[in-house]
């Protein structure tokens, strides 16, 4: 996530939505909520049976206490917009248990998913810019660091380094994804505006031997922020173009639904993909069945 990629060129960007593939066409909605502000994450809450967003409310990188947590139901509803509070710029989220791990600039919050209180924050050691964040089986909670390549790793009560590598390549979104990482590159080159020398894809990290491998067929072809996975395929969002595309590994990238820019950190269900408008201040619901 950011807000470098306003920046990019009407020219540019509907130029490099197409990628061998035919037009998606716009979105078919199920819902949409409006009223966030600066949303950046969805995550569906699956013992609760809700989604959570989250809301940076103002720059992406101001430690100004003004982000908060949203609670949606899952027909759309707004159950709670300020449900959890005392966020500078609050970005990916993940469960364990009954807590919610929040990145948080340089800081991994830790918030009990029934009272919505943060119940711990721990600073990750020379972080720069915590992104996304991914829960394996055993507990652990891996965590992106955008603009440091590297990804940092939450076990036994503490967060450390666990990755530093430039075949990162700006990593943003990440999922866990059996014994790997699923891991989104916004792309090489990064500057101060989020913009890159080179577009991003997507990598795996093999969780024994941390090697970082490149899908193949889809690198350089976007500036990825949000992953989710179902069986068989997997959708990214690429905020930049306003694109979610379907990738089905070794296969070529499938533009499968067109939004304006600024679809972030999408999230899902089993049949649904939830879908943050950062600029719009909305939550979208798409139906995977509808998607081209």
């Amino acid at each position: 996530m950011h807000a470098g990629f306003r920046i990019l060129s009407v020219v540019a960007v509907a130029a490099s939505v197409f990628i061998g593939q035919a037009y998606a066409g716009p979105a078919k909605e199920v819902w949409k909520v409006s009223g966030f502000k600066t949303p950046e994450s969805a995550l569906y809450d699956k013992a609760h049976q809700r989604l959570i967003v989250s809301n940076i409310n103002g720059a992406p990188d101001a430690v100004d206490g003004n982000g908060y947590l949203s609670l949606i139901s899952l027909d759309g509803q707004i159950i709670q917009m300020d449900w959890a509070s005392g966020f500078d710029g609050p970005k990916g989220m993940a469960i364990v248990g009954n807590k919610l791990f929040v990145s948080d600039i340089t800081k991994l919050r830790i918030v009990d998913l029934d009272t919505g209180k943060i119940v711990e924050s721990l600073a990750a050691d020379k972080a720069v810019f915590l992104n996304d964040v991914a829960a394996s089986g055993n507990g652990d909670v891996f965590v992106t660091d955008m603009l440091a390549n590297r990804i940092y790793r939450y076990s036994g009560g503490k967060i450390e380094l666990w990755l530093e590598s430039a075949d990162l390549k700006s990593p943003n979104g990440i999922i866990v994804d059996g014994n790997r990482l699923v891991v989104g590159s916004w792309g090489a080159g990064i500057h101060a505006d989020f913009s890159t020398d080179e577009q991003g894809g997507l990598v795996s990290v093999d969780l024994a031997s941390k090697a970082v491998t490149p899908f193949p067929k889809a690198t350089r072809f976007a500036n990825v922020d949000g992953i989710v996975n179902f069986p068989g395929r997997i959708y990214l969002s690429d905020p930049a173009k306003g694109a979610l595309y379907e990738i089905v590994e070794g296969q070529s990238p499938r533009l499968a639904a067109q939004f304006k820019p600024g679809d972030v950190d999408i999230g899902s269900n089993d049949d649904t993909i939830f879908v943050p408008m950062m600029y719009e201040g909305e939550l979208l619901a798409v139906k995977v069945s509808s998607l081209n």
